[in-house]
């Protein structure tokens, strides 16, 4: 058993193959389909198969208490080589003092034959504040820390294809791409939507754009960006009535507009970039796009079309609109209803 104090998804990858692990670990980051997926590989490897009553132990915050986890992970194991304990979404960083010290003291002395996981879900982890810094000292000291970060860019669309394959179908990239368009980047999603397409098009056979729009799930971003798809290929109709949806479903209005900005600010890069000699692709060196990097494919299209002076016009309604809905008692869908013929007699000049 070792201690590598901070580590990432591939290097506990090579821990558990070598079966070279820490005693202790503290999982956290923004993908939660690895931390579960990682839990729940570590159980099944290094508790023998039949001793589970005995050997492995799982907690949670809401129902458990620090001592239970404490208690169990300094059980001896009993026909099997180790206990693993699972402790989920322990609020390691309210713990009272008293409750620290028993925490502190259980790291500086684990038990050789136990594998610890706190596994933090629900709770956001912030290595960088005060509130964690003792969590983090002490952990990165004594145990080790894993970094769950979502995968991105080409990785997440191979690791897309490759569960597809597993799951009995062909997908390629672009139709990957697509989904995480259509469904964001959460592998707990998009593994959800791939299994659905799957069972759409039938073992052997290749998903395509035309599975995903059958059955997948259309995440609320995704929605409002074909609002603004609307507005932006001249069906100000159509926009008018997604929007009286979404109103309907109760989606708040300073989303809508947030996410509707969002994609004329992508066109506003992409005009500058290329104005300035780059390419469309290079505003996702500066800002963050990290698997979004299809909003950019699709603002290039209709920065082609507009003029920087077209878009910073609408830019002035945006600002208008944001200052509306929160200073004022205007029935909010009225206001982006006003905001959508706005913009949409601005881009047909």
């Amino acid at each position: 058993m070792k201690v590598m104090a901070l580590i990432y998804e591939s290097d506990l990858k090579k821990q558990i193959k070598e079966k070279n692990m820490s005693n202790c670990y503290l999982f956290y980051g923004k993908e939660d389909y690895l931390k579960q997926f990682y839990a729940e590989r570590i159980c099944k490897i290094f508790v023998t198969e039949g001793s589970e009553t005995f050997c492995l132990r799982k907690y949670d915050g809401k129902e458990n208490t620090l001592d239970d986890v404490l208690e169990g992970a300094q059980s001896m194991p009993f026909m099997s080589e180790y206990c693993v304990v699972v402790a989920r979404d322990f609020p390691l960083d309210t713990l009272a003092s008293d409750e620290k010290d028993k925490l502190i003291a259980f790291l500086e002395n684990q038990p050789d034959t136990s594998i610890t996981i706190f596994w933090m879900d629900g709770i956001e982890v912030q290595p960088k504040t005060s509130k964690w810094d003792w969590v983090v000292s002490n952990f990165t000291k004594y145990a080790t820390m894993v970094n769950f970060e979502k995968p991105e860019g080409r990785n997440l669309l191979k690791l897309l294809c490759a569960y597809a394959s597993k799951q009995g179908c062909v997908m390629n990239e672009n139709t990957a791409s697509y989904l995480v368009e259509v469904s964001g980047d959460s592998l707990n999603v998009l593994f959800n939507e791939i299994q659905k397409a799957v069972n759409f098009a039938g073992q052997g056979n290749e998903i395509t754009r035309e599975c995903i729009d059958s059955v997948a799930v259309r995440s609320l971003e995704a929605k409002i960006f074909d609002l603004s798809k609307l507005v932006l290929n001249g069906n100000p109709q159509g926009a008018l009535e997604l929007l009286h949806i979404l109103m309907m479903q109760k989606t708040e209005a300073l989303d809508i507009l947030g996410v509707i900005l969002t994609s004329f600010v992508d066109i506003y890069r992409v005009k500058t970039a290329v104005s300035g000699g780059e390419n469309s692709m290079y505003p996702a060196k500066v800002f963050n796009y990290k698997n979004k990097e299809f909003r950019l494919r699709n603002a290039d299209k209709f920065a082609k079309k507009l003029s920087v002076e077209q878009i910073r016009e609408c830019f002035d309604c945006f600002a208008e609109s944001d200052l509306a809905l929160k200073s004022t008692a205007q029935n909010s869908e009225m206001i982006l209803e006003r905001l959508i013929v706005k913009v949409s007699l601005i881009l047909a000049r």
